[in-house]
């Protein structure tokens, strides 16, 4: 939030402020603004401006108090809401944090489980292959049981290649 303010004086006895106030509250001198066409050319006019921000989930503490002596109970409505803010972002984090944990720990099950079943196919096909060569023939056998670790290697290369780098937290945020 911003709040801005500017203060106008064209001479010590008088200064202007001009927060939210009509030129009649102000009591404004006709003939001094007409015959200021700018400051530059009064030699005694001064012009301040100054702004005053600050970032967070709160207001200013000056302000709160504007706010709770304008509307009593205002600020402490916005603290409270400010804290129920707090806590739901803290536990939508927390359930983000459970379900990226969940995810990990279930594609590395089906990895485990994927590469359990690769492993019972190949020694499958690949005893099959064997015992074809010792019943007499030799030619089917043979080509069956290189055909299979050709097949698996063939696999793991290429799932090598083709799977997509994943990125670490660390790696995520010097990245940016």
């Amino acid at each position: 939030m911003n709040d801005q303010s500017s203060n106008e004086s064209s001479n010590p006895d008088t200064d202007l402020t001009t927060n939210n106030k009509s030129d009649s509250e102000l009591n404004l001198d006709p003939k001094m603004i007409t015959n200021s066409s700018s400051p530059s050319q009064t030699p005694d006019s001064q012009i301040t401006a100054f702004t005053v921000e600050f970032q967070g989930p709160l207001p200013s503490p000056n302000m709160l108090a504007e706010f709770d002596r304008v509307v009593p109970g205002l600020a402490r409505k916005i603290v409270d809401r400010s804290e129920i803010d707090l806590q739901h972002r803290h536990q939508m984090e927390m359930q983000a944090l459970t379900a990226r944990i969940h995810d990990r720990k279930t594609m590395y099950a089906a990895r485990r489980q994927s590469q359990w079943m690769a492993f019972i196919l190949a020694i499958v096909f690949s005893s099959f292959g064997v015992y074809l060569v010792v019943n007499g023939h030799p030619k089917t056998g043979g080509t069956m049981a290189t055909v299979t670790v050709v097949a698996l290697v063939g696999v793991f290369l290429t799932g090598q290649l083709i799977r997509p780098k994943q990125s670490t937290p660390e790696q995520e945020e010097t990245e940016s």
